[in-house]
C-alpha cells in the first residue's frame, strides 16, 4: 500500500534551521527527521510505496534518504513548487484506499512533529524545536540504533563516543555516534550532540543542541541555545549569531584543499637551518657511536592524500636523532621538508598501523593535511602523539588550516 509524507516548506519562525538544509531532514538524536515517519510507516508492514513531496531542495532529501531499501521500502521523492496542504494531496494524487493508499491517519502526513506527538509541534518557535528534541530522548526506539546505550540514567551515548573520565554528563543527555567530549567538560542537562561532535576541555553545553560535525573549543559556554557550525541561536530571545572565531564554535565538514609542502620559502630556510646545525647534528651522532648507541631512528609515514575515495597506501620513511631529547631530535626531518615530504606546520605523520585506527571520516581527516614538523597538538601541549585529544587536534586543523592559523601554531610552538 502507498503513503504520502509533506516535507514542511518555509518557517519564518526557525528560519536558522532550514539554512543548511531543508527541515525534513533536520537531524534529531542521530537521523533525519523524516526517518522516523518513514520507520514508524515500515513498521506498520503494509506500507510499501512512500511518495514524498518536497518544495524545498528535493535533491537534498532525495541524497538524505535514497531508494527506500534500507526500510525495506520504495521511496519516491517528487518536487513540488510549494508545500501542498493534505488536502491539496490528496486531491492531486488522487489519495483513496480502494486505490491502495493506506487508511487515514496514516496516508497523508505533514513532517512537522515527532510521529504520535502532534500536540507539540516543531518549526513554530526555536524553544519548540528544542523541547521536542529533549522530550524525545527517552522515547526514541534504541532497537533501530546500533550501538547505542543508556551510560548512566537519561544519559545515552552512541557508537564510537569517547567522553573524558572527569567529564560530568547530566540527564537527560543524548551523545551521538563519534562524539568527543574533553575532560572537565560539563555535558547537560537537556543537552543533544548530534552525531561527530567535538567538544574540546572545559567546555560546558546545557539546554542546548549542537548540529553534526560541529567543534566546539575549549572553555566554551554553550548554553539555551541551537548550535551549528559556527552558527548560533539563542532559542530563549530568539537571537541569532555567527561566531568569527573559529577556536571557538566551527564547522568540522567541509574539505579544502591544501599544499602538500612548504613553498620555495620554507624549502631554502629548511636547507639554511640544516646547514648552520649540520656540525650540531654530526657532534650528537658521533657521540652516539663512541658509546656504542643507535644514532638515528628510522620510521614509516603514509603520505596524505586529499581525496576519500580510496585508502591511502602510499609511504615514506623519514628519521629522527635517537640520543636527543626536545626539538632537535626531528633535525633529519628538515631534509624532508627541503625534499616536499613535510611542511612547516601540518599534522604529525603516521604509521601504516596508526592509520588504520582511524575509524570514521572524520578521523581520516587528518591525512587530508600535510605532515608538519610542528602541529597544532605540539602547540596546544596534548601530551600523546595518537590520544583522543591529539585526534581532535588534526582534524580540527585539516578543515581550518590557513596561514594565519600556522603563524599562529608556529609562535606558540616555539614560545
Amino acid at each position: 500500500m502507498k503513503a504520502i509524507l509533506i516535507c514542511p516548506a518555509e518557517r519564518p519562525a526557525v528560519a536558522a534551521l532550514s539554512e543548511a538544509g531543508p527541515l525534513a531532514i533536520l537531524p534529531a538524536l542521530g537521523k533525519p527527521l523524516i526517518a522516523y515517519w518513514i520507520e514508524q510507516l515500515a513498521a506498520l508492514e503494509i506500507v510499501k510505496d512512500i511518495r514524498i513531496l518536497a518544495a524545498d531542495r528535493p535533491e537534498l532529501v532525495r541524497a538524505a534518504l535514497g531508494s527506500g531499501s534500507r526500510w525495506g521500502l520504495r521511496i519516491e521523492v517528487v518536487p513540488e513548487q510549494r508545500e501542498l496542504t493534505p488536502a491539496e494531496a490528496r486531491e492531486k494524487y488522487h489519495v483513496n484506499p480502494s486505490d491502495g493508499w493506506v487508511a487515514a491517519p496514516h496516508d497523508i502526513n505533514v513532517v512537522e512533529h515527532f510521529p504520535g506527538l502532534p500536540e507539540q509541534p516543531l518549526f513554530t518557535s526555536y524553544a519548540d524545536w528544542i523541547a521536542a528534541v529533549r522530550d524525545w530522548i527517552p522515547l526514541t526506539d534504541k532497537t533501530n540504533r546500533v550501538g547505542v546505550r543508556e551510560i548512566q540514567p537519561g544519559v545515552f551515548a552512541g557508537l564510537r563516543t569517547r567522553i573524558a573520565p572527569d567529564a560530568k554528563l547530566i540527564a537527560p543527555c543524548w551523545l551521538g555516534d563519534y562524539v568527543f567530549i574533553g575532560p572537565h567538560s560539563i555535558i547537560g542537562p537537556s543537552a543533544v550532540l548530534e552525531n561527530r561532535v567535538v567538544v574540546e576541555s572545559a567546555s560546558e553545553i546545557s539546554n542546548s543542541q549542537v548540529g553534526p560535525e560541529t567543534f566546539v573549543g575549549a572553555l566554551t559556554e554553550v548554553k539555551d541555545s541551537f548550535a551549528s557550525g559556527n552558527l548560533l541561536v539563542n532559542w530563549r530571545n530568539n537571537s541569532r549569531t555567527t561566531v568569527p572565531d573559529d577556536f571557538i564554535m566551527c564547522s568540522l565538514g567541509k574539505r579544502r584543499q591544501y599544499p602538500k609542502a612548504s613553498g620555495i620559502f620554507g624549502r631554502v630556510l629548511a636547507a639554511f637551518l640544516m646547514l648552520v646545525t649540520l656540525p650540531v647534528a654530526a657532534l650528537v651522532v658521533l657521540f652516539a657511536k663512541l658509546r656504542n648507541r643507535e644514532s638515528i631512528q628510522e620510521f614509516i609515514a603514509v603520505r596524505p592524500q586529499l581525496s576519500s575515495t580510496a585508502p591511502p597506501t602510499e609511504t615514506f620513511r623519514y628519521y629522527q636523532l635517537a640520543t636527543v631529547k626536545g626539538f632537535f631530535r626531528c633535525w633529519p626531518q628538515l631534509w624532508n621538508i627541503i625534499w616536499g615530504d613535510f611542511a612547516w606546520v601540518g599534522n604529525s605523520p603516521l604509521s601504516p598501523a596508526e592509520v588504520a585506527q582511524l575509524s570514521n571520516d572524520f578521523e581520516r581527516l587528518w591525512l587530508a593535511a600535510p605532515i608538519g614538523l610542528i602541529s597544532l597538538a605540539d602547540a596546544e601541549g596534548v601530551t600523546g602523539h595518537f590520544t583522543d585529544e591529539a585526534r581532535a587536534c588534526a582534524s580540527f586543523y585539516a578543515v581550518q588550516a590557513n596561514w594565519k592559523l600556522d603563524l599562529s601554531i608556529l609562535r606558540r610552538a616555539l614560545l
